[in-house]
């Protein structure tokens, strides 16, 4: 139990880190900006932080939720199949589109003449 408590915790991290450091560096550039603004640097440096915080937690979860998705549904699956597919060359496009949004480990073309 407790080793499953340290890993969402470690995830948790992992989520706002990205969103830590681009609202550092909005930080400083809103408060340098905003000295030659109304607000001030204070209120620009807190905007422009907060601007930063949601932007860097949005790119995270994009990541998170779409790309290691994909990673975690191929985690202990391993390749027993070997597909060899003869298409038109017009085709091909298709076929492969289809692997890839099936997850499959690799995809191949092989140009032949005859079709």
């Amino acid at each position: 139990m407790g080793l499953c408590r340290a890993s969402l915790k470690k995830e948790k991290f992992l989520i706002i880190d990205l969103g830590m450091a681009l609202a550092t560096a909005f930080s400083v550039i809103g408060a340098s900006i905003g000295f030659k603004l109304s607000w001030g640097p204070i209120y620009w440096g807190m905007i422009s932080a907060f601007i930063g915080f949601i932007l860097g937690l949005g790119i995270k979860l994009f990541i998170f939720k779409g790309i290691r998705k994909n990673q975690r549904l191929l985690r202990g699956k391993h390749s027993e199949v070997i597909l060899i597919v003869d298409c038109h060359t017009v085709d091909a496009k298709v076929v492969e589109q289809t692997l890839w949004k099936n997850l499959s480990l690799g995809v191949s073309k092989v140009k032949s003449d005859d079709l």
